[in-house]
């Protein structure tokens, strides 16, 4: 990752969180549920999720998470 790069920005959505989650392995199902509203990512996802994302020099935090707002049905939007 270039130094511009690292320096800009970096929104989670929902569309990187489902990204992830499907390398990590977790079904749509799971992950169509996260997006209910009340719910969200479970703490053990959103450690993982944070984990791959930091591996590849993208900055993110768990808090991160809570300003994602509730899509319930829908996958990478």
């Amino acid at each position: 990752m270039s130094h511009h790069l690292a320096m800009t920005k970096f929104t989670l959505t929902w569309a990187i969180v489902d990204q992830i989650a499907e390398e990590l392995g977790v079904s749509a199902e799971a992950r169509r549920k996260w997006r209910q509203v009340r719910r969200g990512v479970p703490s053990f996802w959103r450690i993982r999720i944070t984990e791959t994302l930091l591996a590849r020099d993208i900055p993110i935090s768990l808090a991160d998470f809570e300003k994602l707002q509730a899509t319930p049905g829908r996958i990478a939007a």
